[in-house]
Formats: C-alpha cells, sequence, structure tokens
C-alpha cells in the first residue's frame, strides 16, 4: 500500500507566521491554491484509489484539487485528521501559548493546553488512525492523506521512530503543500520515499 501524506496548501494565518486551529475554517490563499494545483499536477500518475481528508475546510479543498486527476477516488473526512485541539488557548497567539508552555515546565511533548490535546494526544489519535488504514487496506491500494501541520509533524516523527521534542517537531513539520511518500505493508517494514517534499512548487 502507497500512502501519500500531504498538508494543505497556504492559509492567511500561515502568511501571518501562524497556523490555524481546530476549530478555524481558513481558507487557501490564492497561493495556496497555486501550490496544490502543482502538487496535484505532480501526483497525477500516481492512480490515487482512497483518500482521507481533515474535515476542516483548507484540508478538504487541498484534497479537491489532488483527486481532480483521481475522478474514480473515494474520499472521507476523518476527525482523527484534524489540527491540535488548544481548548481554551486556541484564542491565544502563539507565543503567548509557547511562554505558558515553558512557564509550565512540562515536557514538549506533555504540555496540555486547558481543556485541549497535548502533541503526546495528537500523535495518538494519528497513528491510531493509520493503524486503522492498515488492517482495511490492500497492498495494491495508493491512498492520499491530508491534514495539517502539527499532526502530521506527530505522524512523521511517529512513523520516523523520532522522540517528540521542540527541535523533531521543527525539523519534520511539514511546509504548506509538502508531500511525503511512503510504502506500507503488513509483514515488512515501511518503506520511505521522499519526506515534506516541494519541490512541486519550483
Amino acid at each position: 500500500m502507497k500512502v501519500i501524506i500531504v498538508r494543505h496548501g497556504q492559509t492567511d494565518e500561515n502568511t501571518k507566521g501562524g497556523d490555524a486551529s481546530r476549530d478555524s475554517e481558513a481558507l487557501l490563499t490564492y497561493e495556496g491554491i497555486l501550490q496544490v494545483k502543482k502538487l496535484g499536477h505532480a501526483l497525477k500518475g500516481h492512480r490515487i484509489t482512497y483518500a482521507y481528508s481533515s474535515p476542516q475546510k483548507r484540508a478538504i479543498n487541498t484534497a479537491e484539487e489532488i483527486l481532480f486527476y483521481h475522478s474514480n477516488a473515494k474520499i472521507e473526512h476523518v476527525d482523527n485528521l484534524r489540527e491540535q485541539n488548544l481548548g481554551k488557548f486556541s484564542v491565544l497567539p502563539k507565543n503567548v501559548i509557547r511562554e505558558i508552555h515553558k512557564q509550565s515546565g512540562k515536557p514538549f511533548a506533555d504540555f496540555r493546553p486547558e481543556e485541549g490535546e497535548s502533541y503526546a494526544d495528537v500523535q495518538k489519535r494519528v497513528t491510531t488512525f493509520l493503524h486503522n488504514l492498515v488492517q482495511k487496506h490492500q497492498n495494491e491500494d495508493v491512498i492520499l492523506i491530508v491534514s495539517h501541520g502539527g499532526t502530521l509533524g506527530m505522524l512523521l516523527l511517529s512513523i520516523l521512530e523520532k522522540e517528540i521534542t521542540e527541535e523533531n517537531y521543527k525539523t519534520y513539520k511539514p511546509e504548506n503543500s509538502a508531500v511525503t511518500i511512503i510504502e506500507i505493508f503488513k509483514d515488512k517494514p515501511i518503506a520511505i520515499h521522499t519526506i515534506n517534499d516541494v519541490n512541486h512548487l519550483n
């Protein structure tokens, strides 16, 4: 089974140096639409059979652009692919959340905003999704997954068996429209073909 993992295209929040929250329905910018159109063209030869997207609009719109070339692919919107839930902190600027985290003294993986999720929580739900995907699909399927920077950062750390640290997160968090391609078989190690590739933008 081939799995194509994509972060959504650019949104207004991204242009301001931040990420849209779990509750945000930010739309793709003009640049974001161009990014995912280019990515869709780059992926048109992969014969995608199934697609799973976060139910947030920026992810859905990204998936739709990619699936323009794969009209027979079935798509499903999955809550486990949503962005991190920041709870009551979702209205706060990122730098304020970082300062609160720093003052808490908790490890990067375990800091949980009030009524929200820690990065460890995010990784648990997205890896559960991937595990269920492996059980559901056959070796010949080509799967598209479209989600968000924080969620996919945690998924990639799990796939690569890297510890959830701030440094590792910054290293592996995908840019807008970045694509990772892996192959998963039930009786073999995961094969990694490309990680967070953005060459389609050049």
